[in-house]
């Protein structure tokens, strides 16, 4: 049995147009350094004159990677332009290779088109359905939304839901400026919209992308604003931004210390621990998070160190909590 991905595997998550004629080079040659997850584009990244060129290099690279141990390679996902190209990508010899597919456009308008994708689909593979329509700006949509994805049917193999930034702002008429953060906008109500009525029926999400990638320095205050929603990753467009990302996703040590200690059987009901309060009931989920954030990341370079008998316990005490 594999071992289920985590959404907080994805990281930094490069979007890059099937077209690009160095895929395998960036999935099985590490081309780019400490990439950890990456979408080939078949939709808005690629011009409708080129998708047949990108669906031929797609096949190309399908056939190498079936023959291929893909070893530490980035988790690689198929971003098609709709659901019969889809269904059409699934026919393809060498798919099972993937780990799955990025659904674009993704409401209770198409939600049935790629609900028959994700039952067409082999059963290891997870899907990220895109959040990016209008309807996602209608909190009513929204809520029907959520509760179709509470169908078992898909509700298990959604690795986590991304939120379209750009295509959202296009909703709007509006597009990112590189001086302010999606937060200073309208969009800052809608990611928080999206995050008080997915995260609560058991979803994770991705932030939207930053599309300016010359000056890192508003990059790193939006995506301290992602983590402040509670998002787990973060769509990029050029491999310098993977680096901002990933040191970001790094945990605090003294957060991981609290997490350790409120995940932590033996203590009170509630504690003070640096100055804060610590109460297990409130603050258990959050603490489960930050574990989950260190795995795949680690903490910064100041972090506690945590002797190895209490460190297996701690393991001992997050398996039976994921096991409920």
């Amino acid at each position: 049995m594999t071992t289920r991905i985590s959404p907080y595997q994805l990281g930094a998550t490069l979007y890059m147009p099937a077209t690009r004629p160095d895929l395998l080079d960036v999935i099985l040659h590490q081309k780019i350094p400490d990439l950890r997850s990456m979408v080939i584009c078949l939709e808005d990244a690629v011009r409708e004159d080129e998708v047949a060129a990108g669906l031929a290099n797609l096949q190309q690279c399908l056939h190498t990677l079936r023959q291929q141990d893909r070893g530490a390679s980035p988790l690689v996902f198929i971003r098609p332009r709709h659901p019969m190209m889809a269904l059409e990508l699934l026919a393809m010899t060498g798919i099972e290779a993937i780990d799955g597919f990025v659904l674009p456009k993704f409401d209770n308008h198409s939600f049935a088109a790629w609900y028959a994708v994700v039952q067409a689909a082999p059963p290891h593979m997870l899907f990220m359905p895109t959040l990016e329509t209008a309807q996602m700006l209608d909190a009513l949509a929204v809520r029907e939304l959520c509760a179709r994805l509470q169908d078992e049917g898909i509700k298990a193999r959604i690795l986590a839901l991304r939120i379209g930034g750009n295509d959202l702002l296009s909703c709007l008429r509006l597009r990112t400026h590189h001086a302010h953060t999606l937060y200073d906008g309208p969009l800052g109500y809608v990611v928080a919209m999206l995050v008080t009525h997915f995260v609560p029926a058991g979803f994770h999400l991705t932030a939207p992308v930053f599309e300016y990638f010359q000056d890192h320095t508003v990059l790193q205050a939006e995506f301290q604003r992602d983590l402040l929603h509670g998002l787990v990753g973060k769509t990029v467009i050029h491999p310098s931004q993977i680096a901002i990302i990933h040191q970001a996703l790094k945990v605090n040590s003294h957060d991981y210390e609290a997490a350790l200690r409120i995940l932590d059987d033996t203590m009170p009901a509630v504690f003070q621990f640096e100055g804060a309060m610590c109460e297990p009931a409130t603050h258990h989920h959050w603490a489960v998070q930050v574990i989950e954030r260190a795995k795949h990341f680690g903490c910064h370079l100041h972090a506690v160190a945590v002797d190895e008998e209490a460190d297996n316990a701690h393991k001992d005490n997050l398996h039976r909590t994921a096991s409920k």
